[in-house]
């Protein structure tokens, strides 16, 4: 099942709806739409287009069907050209027992809640031949209104069409987790280019920084101080200690975890990492007025050890250290 309603079930269509689908397209109203005469061979085909939409997109029209079980006619979401573009589209056609009882639409505000939670979208259209006065009230019903007209039609008729839309109001994206996700992304970018003539990577480099500023420490203190997995600390030391940054020594005070130790060579690269890490702070903070940035970086940091704490255990998500996520 896709979809459920009132009074209807939205489902996938299958070749056993064949009575129901020639029933629904072999009729005048459809005729006079479409000015075609559909086959039974072209109504088998028409679902198999619908199956083929599904497997592609995810969506296609789909048998609507009466809570008692019967198949009424289809509804549901294409993708149709639109001089010269695509646009996400409600369809809907209904067997002629079954018009002017609401059931168009009951399902097609169904297919455009569809559109707007499920997928996202952020426009969701109708386009109705202009002399179609019954789809129109039903796409006016669902709050949309006539972008433009246009010449199209069923088989290459050239014929007046009106282009319905109704728009999300819900963002396309989640404003915070766009933000700290496109920052993340892209800052790692930029310190693996920065930071590969020193052997390091965007994400290797606070490793560095926090053996530096606490030689000695313990293994299992990068949980708290960067909120992470232990899996992630272990595999990161490891490839840092093979690579020259850091140094083991038995804890005497806890056999199960080592004490870390900067090399000479980590001690060289701690101004270049910091040089680097600097730069890149500065020019993404351009767009945020100076009295606002301490504010700015608070809430940055609330929001993350928020984060943390969600989705960590308690030992992983405890408070840093040093009070915060940065070196």
């Amino acid at each position: 099942m896709i979809l459920e309603t009132e009074r209807l079930l939205l489902r996938e269509l299958t070749q056993e709806d064949l009575p129901a689908v020639c029933d629904t397209l072999q009729n005048d109203e459809v005729r006079r739409v479409y000015e075609h005469d559909f086959t039974d061979g072209e109504a088998a085909a028409w679902i198999d287009r619908q199956r083929a939409r599904y497997e592609r997109y995810g969506f296609g029209l789909w048998a609507a069907q009466l809570r008692g079980g019967e198949t009424i006619g289809m509804a549901g979401l294409t993708l149709q050209p639109c001089e010269g573009e695509e646009v996400l589209e409600i369809g809907c056609q209904l067997r002629p027992a079954y018009r002017g009882q609401g059931y168009a639409r009951e399902a097609a505000a169904a297919c455009l809640r569809f559109a707007f939670h499920q997928l996202a979208a952020q426009r969701v259209h109708c386009i109705v031949k202009r002399d179609n006065l019954p789809s129109r009230r039903v796409a006016e019903s669902l709050g949309m209104t006539v972008r433009r007209e246009f010449l199209a039609g069923y088989g290459g008729m050239q014929k007046p069409h009106l282009l319905y839309a109704a728009d999300n109001s819900v963002p396309p994206f989640f404003p915070l987790l766009k933000g700290l996700s496109v920052g993340d992304r892209h800052a790692r970018a930029l310190l693996d280019r920065e930071l590969a003539p020193l052997g390091l990577s965007g994400s290797q480099y606070m490793y560095v920084l926090r053996v530096c500023a606490y030689p000695g420490v313990t293994q299992d203190t990068f949980l708290r101080f960067f909120l992470i997995h232990p899996s992630n600390v272990t595999r990161a030391l490891a490839a840092l200690e093979k690579a020259g940054f850091v140094r083991r020594e038995e804890n005497a005070a806890d056999k199960r975890t080592s004490r870390l130790f900067p090399t000479r060579r980590a001690v060289e690269a701690v101004g270049k990492i910091r040089a680097a890490a600097a730069r890149w702070q500065e020019r993404v903070l351009e767009p945020v007025p100076q009295e606002e940035r301490e504010r700015f970086l608070s809430y940055l940091s609330a929001v993350s050890l928020r984060a943390a704490a969600l989705c960590s255990d308690p030992q992983e998500s405890a408070e840093p250290e040093d009070g915060g996520l940065l070196p």
